[in-house]
């Protein structure tokens, strides 16, 4: 007897140029936003460069989720900029006000034979907010050194640029699924992706005569996925029993939880295997193995996580003028990426550098 012919899930890194397209227009713009103000970039050249990030961006993903991705992109840099500016703002109203009352407090200081190269009390006035609190902190950080209420100014400010730095870095541009559920960009992408693929072999299984086909079924398969492993289905939609297993549409399973399902959903690593008579179910394993292997799993995905938010931080601190937190924050995800791989291979699980990327040009470089 022919052995039954399987389709494979496609592979794990399928939509990995379209993850990182995703990934790398969100840097771009949180990265702008965060340079902008250290530019004095003008409201028309913002925009430009704006338009022109968001449209490279989708130009290069698949035609059916350019539009969504696109309406995504615009309003989650209209909510970055937004927040960045606001955070901003308040982070220099507050040194600010603190500068002024310790400048008061200590007139000493500000009447030392010393050369000021600003005009400090145009800081102090400015009730706005928009002065880059960086500065005043930068060109005065003799002065307020010299007392111990002065650093204290300077810790509350890097600790409230910091807070604004990482906010942004972790918010990711999404959109609202079919079940009204907020789906990160990076999901609909790679759904689209193996959608296509997956409808490509699914069609071509089925115009070899195939129609009753089992999903395979593993240990570490995701909540989403698990309740439809290990089913027969039917490709064209049919529902009955054949020598007694019952078989339901294959879409039931595919389209659940707004199409983020058994072998179209994100990181799915399932396949469909073709039903012959006297075929069993693919092995299906207790629940403590598989809620086991589903937190070896989950921790994959969150160090995967970690490292590309404190990669975004980097970028966005560099480009806001913090080269020293840049720096530590450099140091930091290139630890928590050894780390990734060490508990890889200590469950013995493959690990995947491309997920950790955050913009294109790292491709050349990170292998």
């Amino acid at each position: 007897m022919a052995e039954p012919r399987t389709i494979r899930s496609p592979k794990e890194n399928i939509a990995e140029k379209e993850l990182i397209i995703v990934q790398d227009g969100q840097t771009r713009l949180k990265t702008l936003v965060a340079q902008s103000s250290l530019n004095g970039l003008s409201r028309e050249e913002i925009l430009k460069r704006v338009a022109k990030i968001i449209n490279e961006t989708t130009s290069k993903l698949p035609e059916a989720i350019r539009k969504t991705v696109k309406t995504s992109l615009i309003s989650s840099w209209q909510r970055w900029d937004k927040f960045y500016t606001k955070a901003r703002q308040t982070a220099n109203t507050a040194l600010l006000a603190q500068a002024s009352r310790f400048f008061q407090r200590n007139p000493e200081i500000i009447k030392a034979d010393k050369t000021i190269s600003i005009d400090l009390r145009q800081f102090l006035s400015d009730k706005t907010g928009t002065q880059d609190g960086g500065q005043l902190i930068n060109r005065f950080r003799p002065y307020l050194t010299e007392d111990k209420r002065g650093m204290a100014i300077i810790e509350d400010y890097d600790k409230k640029v910091k807070l604004q730095l990482k906010v942004l870095a972790t918010d990711p541009a999404s959109t609202i699924d079919k079940n009204g559920k907020k789906l990160p960009l990076r999901n609909l992408a790679e759904m689209q992706v193996r959608y296509e693929a997956n409808q490509e072999d699914i069609k071509k299984l089925g115009n070899d005569g195939a129609d009753l086909v089992w999903t395979s079924s593993h240990a570490d398969a995701s909540p989403r996925c698990e309740p439809w492993q290990g089913r027969l289905y039917s490709i064209s939609g049919k529902s009955g029993t054949i020598d007694g297993i019952p078989y339901t549409p294959l879409s039931e399973a595919t389209d659940a939880n707004g199409g983020n399902s058994i072998i179209s959903g994100y990181n799915c690593r399932h396949r469909l295997i073709e039903y012959s008579k006297g075929s069993k179910s693919p092995k299906e394993y207790d629940s403590k193995t598989i809620k086991r292997e589903n937190a070896v799993n989950a921790r994959q995905r969150t160090y995967e996580s970690d490292i590309r938010n404190i990669k975004i931080e980097e970028r966005i601190s560099r480009a806001s003028g913090n080269t020293v937190l840049a720096k530590e924050l450099r140091q930091e995800w290139k630890e928590k990426l050894v780390e990734y791989e060490a508990f890889s291979q200590r469950n013995q699980r493959p690990y995947y550098l491309w997920r950790t990327r955050i913009t294109q040009e790292e491709i050349e470089y990170q292998d």
